[in-house]
């Protein structure tokens, strides 16, 4: 069977190897002149890889562990608290420890009683509905919305699993020789 996959991010790229493994005969198609979708990594004007796009490995139990284990790639842990920075609303930037507990951001946002999402309500919705904008949205939704992109579209439901998956506090990984 001849199947075409649109697109050379992650998802079109991991396609392609199920289906390839499933005996099809597979052709990507991809737009831009590079694979890798929101991976853009760039190493024209750095001693290290800069990356553009996606940049971390968001714990050991996602897939993409897997596939750096399996090409011995180098990984460093992230310690969020301390290494991941969020601009404030006055341009300020500061590490997520500094911000962290003012803002419900990161070390107590599982503990805290969010609202139930209302059905099939899109996280935009949700996030309206629950009055939280700007620098009221936890950083971890931000990570999230960042993340996927939209949050016209995402399920409000899917970003509050999210926000309480415990495996989630293991930590980011960074891929030291690039993401890409």
């Amino acid at each position: 069977m001849k199947t075409l996959v649109l697109g050379a991010g992650m998802a079109g790229l991991a396609a392609a190897q199920d289906l390839k493994k499933a005996n099809h005969q597979v052709t990507v198609l991809e737009a831009r002149d590079r694979v890798g979708g929101r991976i853009h990594t760039n190493r024209s004007f750095a001693a290290v890889p800069i990356e553009l796009g996606a940049e971390f490995i968001h714990s050991s139990q996602v897939p993409t562990w897997t596939l750096a284990q399996d090409f011995q790639l180098k990984t460093h842990p992230i310690n969020q608290q301390e290494d991941t920075l969020v601009r404030l609303p006055d341009g300020r930037l500061r590490s997520v420890a500094e911000v962290g507990c003012q803002h419900r951001c990161f070390s107590d946002i599982r503990s805290v009683s969010w609202p139930e999402a209302l059905g099939e309500e899109s996280l935009a919705e949700y996030l309206e509905r629950n009055g939280l904008s700007g620098h009221r949205i936890p950083y971890k939704l931000q990570e999230y919305i960042s993340d996927f992109d939209q949050p016209e579209v995402l399920s409000a439901k899917a970003a509050l699993e999210f926000l309480r998956d415990k495996s989630a506090e293991e930590g980011d990984y960074r891929i030291l020789d690039g993401y890409d």
